[in-house]
């Protein structure tokens, strides 16, 4: 038995070890990411844009990149589409010299594709832009304005150097900290830059500056900052021979890390907390929610993934915002209806608690340790179950996502639905766990008050408010979830 454990150990970790080495992109897998460098030369500006998209937006992109639909990137595809990028950005780039605009034109370009997570690439495209300054009259104000990929989530930077000339002044730095979008730093993942324009003053004369790495530099590290199980979870796609075997344990561990992800923040977890505490669930409602969650959750991953496989423009972190204020009104209904119900039942519960100290039974029966004692208490309504784990899962995982579009890529989509429903499943156990644990501990509080001396009067009492404050809790919760999706609308 304990070989038959450890074989198995040993070949899970063969297949979740490798995984360090596929990882997602550091600021999330919808970015698309600027650097700007400006360089002050005497006679001339140039600006060098590199462009970093993340594993999505770059599906996006190759789609339209692969002109013949062979469902590969040429390298005379790749040009082309360097040759007319480039130009275009230098047209949402906007350079004045002393008050008067610099049109820049496009002078090198060129574009790669780096590796990314399940198999996905990432996009990386450099363009040199140059505007004619004319013979430099003692000290000029250069300013910059840059509305690239602006509607796009990510990291914008701005530096400035001088070349053969010195800067005097520079509202931006001149060292990148990003070292041009190959190493992010991790402190500053969670607020990223959003530089989006600069003001130099130079005057003629200084040294030259570094030269700048060609449009074919890569990163030589893309610094990954997602959590273990979510750089496991999208490696499992990426495996190139697909066998049997490694299929099923596949299949085991995206369970595994599903129910591991089902611990992260989110997912409704503390609202189905407050409602079974407070409505008195049970674990067969408890279910409910978990499997609604899951459900919703796995609905979304499909859904998403298939518009995204087809669609070339649509910006899908513009989706969650909507999706969490949708979540949050939701909850803040359901928390309404529960509070107006727990309202009108209260002053009936208390009557109630307090006009009998006998047992006899009514509907339910609870067991309070040394004694019985029955609580007229307010019916659970279905139909409140499901809406409540509509709102827990309706935005999905964007590592999920990630998984399908890296199977539809390598031709397994059916692997990559087969893998985001273990993914759900193993959620489902996670949040059916979570409901269980609350029911018992719920029936364990219940019989320690009922033991601790209090009288059923106030036993009562206590049972009557709680349903109250629970339902306050569901509110205020779904009012943050829908704040925080309306500011970053």
């Amino acid at each position: 038995m304990r070989r038959g454990l450890a074989a198995v150990a040993v070949a899970a970790l063969a297949v979740v070890l490798p995984a360090g080495a596929a990882s997602a992109h550091p600021l999330g897998n919808f970015t698309v990411n600027t650097s700007i460098g400006l360089r002050v030369q005497p006679e001339r500006v140039v600006v060098d844009l590199v462009v970093d998209m993340a594993e999505i937006p770059a599906v996006q992109a190759r789609r339209g990149i692969d002109t013949d639909g062979d469902a590969k990137v040429s390298d005379a595809e790749a040009s082309s589409y360097a040759a007319r990028a480039c130009p275009d950005l230098a047209q949402k780039v906007d350079v004045s010299v002393d008050g008067r605009r610099a049109p820049l034109r496009s002078t090198a370009a060129g574009v790669t594709f780096p590796p990314g997570a399940a198999g996905l690439p990432t996009l990386r495209l450099t363009c040199e832009l140059v505007a004619d300054t004319g013979e430099p009259r003692g000290e000029r104000e250069i300013e910059l304005a840059s509305t690239a990929f602006t509607d796009r989530v990510g990291w914008r930077e701005i530096t400035a150097v001088g070349d053969r000339t010195t800067l005097v002044a520079a509202t931006v730095p001149a060292t990148s900290a990003s070292a041009r979008l190959t190493a992010y730093p991790d402190n500053l993942l969670s607020s990223p830059l959003d530089q989006r324009s600069a003001t130099v003053r130079a005057r003629a004369g200084g040294p030259p500056a570094a030269a700048i790495p060609g449009v074919s530099a890569a990163p030589a590290s893309q610094a990954r900052g997602l959590d273990a199980a979510t750089q496991r979870f999208t490696s499992l796609v990426a495996r190139q021979q697909l066998t049997l075997g490694f299929g099923l344990l596949a299949l085991a561990l995206a369970v595994a890390l599903g129910a591991v992800h089902a611990f992260s923040p989110g997912h409704g977890k503390t609202v189905m907390a407050a409602y079974l505490v407070g409505q008195r669930g049970s674990l067969r409602q408890a279910a409910v929610i978990g499997l609604t969650v899951t459900a919703t959750h796995t609905a979304g991953v499909l859904l998403l993934g298939i518009v995204l496989s087809a669609s070339t423009s649509l910006a899908p972190e513009t989706l969650y915002p909507w999706l969490g204020l949708a979540s949050g009104l939701m909850l803040a209904s359901i928390g309404a209806s529960l509070l107006w119900r727990a309202v009108r039942r209260r002053p009936l519960l208390v009557g109630a608690g307090g006009g009998h100290s006998h047992p006899h039974e009514h509907g339910h029966h609870h067991d309070h340790g040394d004694h019985d004692h029955d609580h007229e208490h307010p019916p659970v309504e279905w139909r409140s179950l499901v809406p409540l784990g509509l709102a827990g899962g309706l935005v999905p995982s964007p590592s999920a996502i990630v998984v399908l579009l890296g199977a539809i890529a390598l031709g397994r989509a059916w692997f990559g639905v087969a893998l985001v429903i273990a993914y759900g499943l193993g959620m489902a156990v996670t949040l059916t766990g979570a409901g269980l644990v609350l029911v018992r501990a719920r029936g364990a509080i219940e019989r320690r008050i009922a033991t601790s001396g209090a009288g059923p009067g106030r036993l009562a009492s206590l049972a009557g408010a709680l349903p109250v404050l629970t339902a306050v809790c569901i509110v205020a919760g779904g009012l943050f979830l829908a704040f925080r999706g309306a500011i970053q609308l």
